[in-house]
C-alpha cells in the first residue's frame, strides 16, 4: 500500500474528501474526544452484567472484555450483542453529532445515518458449528466475507467510523483491499464473484478508543478470529455531500441532515435521501416483495 494512503490524524485535521479518495485514516484516541473509551467499555459491562450476570461483568472488568468469550457461551454473546445495542442507539447518534460538529468546514454538507453496527467477534473457535444458527448475525458475531457497502444499502459517498471499544489486532481486524477501490467488480448481489485480482490486502491494528476512517465503497472483510481474543467494535456512517445510491443495490438507508434533527423540522431530515432514485428503486421493490406475498 502506498505511505500516503494510511495516515494518522486528529479530528480537526480529518479531510473526508480524502477518505472518500481512498485515504484511511486512524485517529488515535478519536472515541476518547467524541464520547470516551472508558464510557463505551462501561456499558459495554452493564450489557454483559444485563445479558448474562453481574459477576460475568465483574470478571471482564479485571481481565478485560477481550476475555467474554471465556465467560459467556455463544447464546449469551449474542444477548450482549443486543443489549449492547440497545443500550447504544441514542448514544451513538449524538456521539456521530459531535464527530460531525469536531470536525474542520469540509466544503460540503455533512448526512449522518440511522445505522449502528454493534459487532463483537469471538474467535473463530467460539462458534465453529453454528454458523447457520448465527446466520442472520453475519457482520454482527460472524465474519462477513469481501464487498463493499454500497452493495447492500449505503451511500456511495458514505464515510465508515470504526470505533474500536476492545484491542483490534490482525489477527481478528478488518482487513481492506485498497488497489480494489472504485473498481468496476464483478459482484452477485452482495457477494464478490471470485476470479478478480483485488491486491493486497492492508490491516490496521488499534487500541481501545481509536477510530479508523474509511470510505464504504472500500472492497473490506471481517478477519476471521483466529486469536485468542474477541474483538468488539462499534460503527456509525457519515455521508458528504447528497447521498447517491448505486443503482444495483438491494436496498436502501437514509441519511439525515444533523442541522434539522433536533428542530421542528426534523421529520424533512431525510428528504434529500428520500428524492433519490435509490429511494425509488427501494419502492419498486418493496411493491415486488408486496406483490409476490399477495399471490401466495
Amino acid at each position: 500500500m502506498p505511505p500516503a494512503l494510511l495516515r494518522e490524524s486528529s479530528l480537526p485535521d480529518v479531510s473526508l474528501s480524502q477518505v472518500l479518495r481512498g485515504r484511511l485514516v486512524v485517529v488515535r484516541g478519536g472515541s476518547d474526544l467524541l464520547a470516551g473509551a472508558e464510557r463505551l467499555r462501561r456499558t459495554a459491562l452493564a450489557a454483559v452484567a444485563s445479558a448474562t450476570a453481574p459477576d460475568a461483568a465483574e470478571r471482564l472488568a479485571e481481565r478485560g472484555l477481550e476475555r467474554l468469550h471465556t465467560v459467556a457461551g455463544v447464546e449469551e454473546i449474542r444477548a450482549v450483542r443486543d443489549e449492547l445495542d440497545r443500550r447504544l442507539r441514542r448514544p451513538a447518534r449524538q456521539l456521530l453529532l459531535r464527530f460531525a460538529r469536531a470536525l474542520p468546514p469540509q466544503g460540503r454538507r455533512l448526512y449522518v445515518s440511522e445505522h449502528l453496527g454493534v459487532r463483537i467477534m469471538p474467535p473463530r473457535t467460539a462458534v465453529d458449528g453454528r454458523e447457520e444458527e448465527l446466520r442472520d448475525y453475519t457482520g454482527f458475531l460472524l465474519p462477513t466475507g469481501a464487498h463493499t457497502d454500497s452493495w447492500f444499502n449505503t451511500a456511495v459517498n458514505s464515510v465508515n467510523l470504526w470505533m474500536a471499544v476492545s484491542r483490534v489486532r490482525r489477527d481478528n481486524g478488518l482487513i481492506v483491499w485498497p488497489d480494489a477501490f472504485r473498481r468496476p467488480l464483478r459482484h452477485d448481489g452482495v457477494r464478490l464473484l471470485p476470479g478478480q485480482h483485488v491486491g493486497d490486502p492492508v490491516e490496521v491494528e488499534l487500541d481501545p478508543g481509536d477510530l479508523l476512517l474509511f470510505a464504504g465503497d472500500h472492497l473490506h472483510a471481517t478477519r476471521p478470529n483466529t486469536g485468542p481474543e474477541t474483538r468488539w467494535v462499534v460503527t456509525k456512517r457519515i455521508c458528504l455531500g447528497p447521498p447517491r445510491y448505486h443503482p444495483r443495490a438491494t436496498g436502501w438507508t437514509p441519511y439525515a441532515d444533523p442541522r434539522l434533527l433536533d428542530t421542528p423540522l426534523r421529520a424533512l431530515a431525510s428528504l434529500r435521501s428520500v428524492l433519490t432514485t435509490g429511494r425509488a428503486r427501494q419502492a419498486a421493490r418493496d411493491t415486488r416483495r408486496l406483490a409476490a406475498r399477495l399471490r401466495r
